[in-house]
């Protein structure tokens, strides 16, 4: 009995300190230094940094903060996802035939949302972002109020876009539209998806203008970086097949490459000819560096920039900072 009573005495007590001191443990993500509608931009390795670096630029993909430093919604490619296709030999693989053509022109998972630790230190083979030498782009201190607003808005759009990661918008990165839906054959890369956000806001920003020798020499660049891809991924038993495969006519290195080069130049995803060369266009379309203002000089050492305080918003360049998560008490 008088254990009970000690029992019934200490869940009384209990009672009234929870009472007393009421009050939860919060966990408060990761996060960086942007608010929503502020650019993330970040560096890279890869085939499509090969060909951004071409033109000068230090960024590789970008995407937009929809909250105030917790979650980026971006549009990207898992490229090492996109189905082969093989060559057969009686019922044995041999050789890439090409990849496939719907899924390399409508690539996925297209426009996405991701927390920051995703973003960040999620999957290595999905993972777009790097903290070093990363940056967010947001407007001057002194233009923050009144440019903030404008920004939510071009936040509240990106979130409500979905789309497919064209690579044809490199080329030609006016084909997004302002819709919740997947349609074939439309939709965009990181920076241009980021571009229409403003614009569909009401801020169509600048748009850069590459003229066709330097796209000539970029196309050169994508197919020489694709060969060595795929012979990496052969190696060294499937590189002597490849090359004799192409003794007796095109290898599956050259096809692949072949095919990626016309997608991107033309949206050509079925062709794995050499349809590309001497035929490449001029480009209207941004890069991530595109974002930066023309007065801007990128850690590479140039002005890639071509906004104005008159077509953008985003004013001011702030090295990444990544809070990371922690607890704290609230009464």
């Amino acid at each position: 009995m008088k254990k009970y009573i000690k029992i019934v005495c200490v869940c009384v007590i209990l009672l009234f300190a929870s009472s007393a001191f009421a009050g939860q443990w919060v966990w408060k993500p990761m996060s960086i230094n942007g608010k929503k509608g502020d650019i993330v931009i970040t560096t890279g390795e890869g085939f499509i940094m090969d060909l951004l670096s071409m033109l000068g630029a230090y960024y590789s993909h970008c995407g937009m903060l929809i909250d105030d430093g917790y979650t980026i919604r971006h549009n990207t490619m898992y490229a090492n996802e996109i189905p082969i296709e093989y060559n057969y030999i009686w019922f044995i693989k041999t050789t890439p035939k090409r990849l496939n053509p719907f899924k390399l022109s409508n690539g996925m998972p297209g426009i996405i949302t991701e927390d920051i630790n995703t973003a960040y230190n999620g999957n290595p083979d999905h993972v777009m972002f790097k903290a070093a030498g990363g940056a967010v782009i947001k407007p001057v201190d002194a233009l923050e109020s009144a440019y903030r607003g404008y920004l939510n808005a071009a936040a509240n759009v990106i979130t409500n876009l979905v789309a497919y990661y064209r690579v044809n918008a490199y080329v030609n990165m006016f084909q997004l539209d302002n819709v919740n839906y997947y349609i074939a054959g439309r939709g965009n890369h990181c920076s241009g998806t980021v571009w229409h956000a403003n614009y569909f806001a009401g801020k169509p920003m600048n748009v850069a203008y590459i003229p066709v020798n330097i796209t000539a020499v970029c196309a050169e660049s994508l197919y020489t970086s694709i060969i060595n891809m795929v012979r990496d991924d052969a190696g060294g038993f499937g590189s002597f097949i490849l090359d004799l495969e192409g003794f007796f006519g095109t290898g599956g290195d050259e096809r692949i490459a072949n095919q990626i080069c016309n997608t991107f130049a033309f949206d050509r995803s079925t062709d794995t000819s050499s349809y590309w060369r001497g035929r490449v266009p001029a480009a209207t379309a941004n890069a991530p560096d595109h974002n930066l203002m023309s007065t801007y000089t990128n850690p590479a050492g140039h002005n890639m920039g071509v906004q104005t305080e008159t077509s953008s918003y985003y004013g001011k360049v702030e090295p990444l900072v990544i809070t990371n998560g922690y607890y704290y008490w609230v009464e």
